[in-house]
């Protein structure tokens, strides 16, 4: 029984930092696109999943679509894959950075919004690696 409960705790623990950012209040989606919308590169990274490269993304258009629950939103960005096809992404926050002058900054900290960024990255060429 031990196990199974010690089992369970790791398993939601281990979720927890899932969407941290994805569902927010409309106020902070509307400032969210105002932020991004601004912005010519962004970088969607995911600090807290394991093996997985950053992705440079130009955003076409941001915007905001309500998420059919309670009072959340989501922020999405359209843009252009590397094989020229238009992409629509919902955006969690927490993930998507944006170069600073001297480092890199999620928008969620860009915007005062508490999350963990599971991870702060030295050398962004070799992000993966920092894990």
């Amino acid at each position: 029984m031990k196990t199974a409960l010690l089992s369970l705790f790791i398993a939601i623990s281990s979720l927890t930092y899932a969407d941290q950012l994805a569902y927010i209040s409309k106020a902070d989606a509307d400032r969210a696109v105002a932020k991004i919308e601004k912005m010519k590169t962004i970088y969607l990274f995911c600090g807290c999943c394991s093996l997985v490269e950053p992705v440079e993304v130009k955003p076409i258009k941001v915007y905001t679509k309500h998420t059919g629950y309670e009072e959340y939103w989501e922020v999405y960005v359209q843009y252009l894959d590397e094989d020229g096809i238009t992409r629509d992404e919902p955006l969690d926050l927490a993930y998507v950075w944006k170069k600073g002058l001297f480092k890199y900054k999620t928008i969620g900290q860009v915007l005062g919004l508490n999350h963990d960024t599971c991870t702060y990255i030295k050398n962004w060429d070799k992000a993966k690696e920092e894990e």
